[in-house]
């Protein structure tokens, strides 16, 4: 593919091309710059390099100022055979010839982790052209592979020097990751294979604690495509590729269902059994954002979608120990676990307690391989009340189905639920003598 970009600020844009042997898809892709020659009034090949990619449909090219001087460097990111991401960066430099654009490589890396250039926002006087602006880190994420904890990781820091006219390692860094508490999740972080990821992601993802946008991520891994509804507008993406980077990450490339040069990479990062965060980015600049996703039914789904009206948002309540109804159902909530008893047996899954003008609490059933089985909704009633040194609480649920004008209860029968928490006495002396000093 090519694609053309003004490299030198002359009248005549250049053109940067990948280039890869029909006969050999092992082959490295190579990048070539075809600039014109005012002297003969033709456009030329004055330089070509080869990448450490192979993977031509994951491969992506652009232009960007990363050292601040005002000049373009050439950024090219890719797969290798062995599944590696591979980024190099390419300086324009004087050529041997003293004709046409040359260019050398300032910055290489394979990592089987992520790599990342984190830009830096720069000052008005950059943006004029009056100065220059500082240049852009570039770092890498590498799992820990001397610690127990497979959320372990270490960053990598590579600077822009001028001295040597290239990104040198500058700090190494081990950064602790999350204790794993969940069995599904320890079961999904030890595992390599990116199946089992992909399985994880399938269904409906809501953007959490975004106001005044209402966003849903459909993941359809047999179906290899991703869906982003927002509001009345679909944007349908071919699932290309996937790539455990890290234990608790997931890298895709995607392209767009209608136009094929249009490009996203999906960073999926798991924080618990029903949390992702989410960083999606395109190949220009303002072409990515980031946000939390919470994994939800598909009746919150259609509300989202289709109410404009209705605002959905998590709510602060946290339901926590075992509460028990008369007729002898049990529910013990470990955030964000639940299990279900009753006599035909256990029910165990995830649970999200939602503000919908009232409170909802939503459970999401999962098999012994952490993948989602069947789901319930539940308008939802809680009090608190303190008798001497009892405090109870109680739980009222009353199936219900979300929909396009909110929750509604579907069932006249009810669920109450009980837990009481004994006060030590102890806290109770406490309290009154501190009222008594007041």
């Amino acid at each position: 593919f090519a694609i053309n970009v003004n490299l030198d600020l002359d009248t005549n844009d250049e053109q940067i091309l990948a280039i890869r042997e029909k006969d050999d898809p092992q082959a490295p892709i190579k990048i070539a710059v075809v600039d014109f020659d005012s002297v003969r009034n033709s456009y030329a090949r004055t330089w070509e390099a080869f990448s450490r990619a192979t993977n031509l449909k994951t491969f992506e090219v652009t232009t960007k100022d990363l050292v601040g001087d005002h000049n373009l460097e050439i950024v090219c990111r890719g797969i290798n055979n062995e599944g590696m991401l591979t980024l190099e960066v390419f300086r324009k430099t004087a050529s041997p010839n003293g004709l046409g654009l040359y260019f050398m490589d300032i910055f290489r890396i394979e990592s089987y982790g992520s790599v990342e250039i984190e830009e830096i926002e720069r000052s008005e006087g950059y943006r004029l052209g009056q100065k220059n602006g500082p240049s852009f880190p570039i770092v890498a994420f590498t799992q820990d592979t001397d610690s127990e904890n497979v959320l372990d990781r270490i960053k990598y820091s590579y600077n822009w020097q001028y001295q040597q006219n290239r990104y040198v390692l500058t700090s190494t860094e081990k950064q602790p990751g999350a204790v794993v508490e969940e069995k599904q999740l320890e079961e999904l972080f030890s595992s390599t294979e990116v199946e089992p990821f992909e399985q994880y992601l399938a269904g409906p993802w809501y953007l959490s604690g975004s106001r005044g946008k209402k966003e849903i991520l459909f993941f359809l891994p047999k179906e290899r495509t991703i869906s982003i509804y927002s509001g009345d507008v679909q944007e349908l993406y071919n699932w290309l590729k996937s790539f455990r980077n890290l234990s608790n990450r997931l890298l895709i490339y995607a392209e767009n269902a209608s136009i094929t040069s249009i490009n996203k990479r999906f960073w999926v990062e798991v924080k618990s059994i029903n949390t992702i965060d989410l960083s999606i980015a395109g190949t220009e600049r303002w072409d990515r954002y980031t946000g939390s996703y919470i994994r939800l039914s598909e009746e919150v789904q259609q509300s989202l979608l289709f109410q404009e009206s209705q605002e959905v948002t998590l709510s602060d309540l946290t339901l926590d120990g075992l509460y028990r109804s008369d007729s002898g159902i049990e529910i013990i909530f470990e955030a964000p676990n639940f299990t279900w008893i009753s006599e035909i047996g256990e029910f165990f899954g995830v649970y999200a307690v939602i503000d919908l003008n009232q409170p909802v609490l939503y459970l999401n059933g999962l098999d012994e391989n952490g993948l989602p089985t069947r789901d319930f909704t539940f308008v939802m009633d809680y009090t608190e009340k303190l008798e001497r040194n009892h405090l109870y609480r109680t739980l009222n649920l009353v199936p219900g189905l979300i929909g396009v004008h909110g929750v509604k209860t579907i069932s006249n029968e009810s669920y109450l639920f009980e837990q009481f928490e004994i006060i030590e006495s102890d806290d109770l002396l406490d309290e009154g003598d501190a009222a008594e000093g007041t």
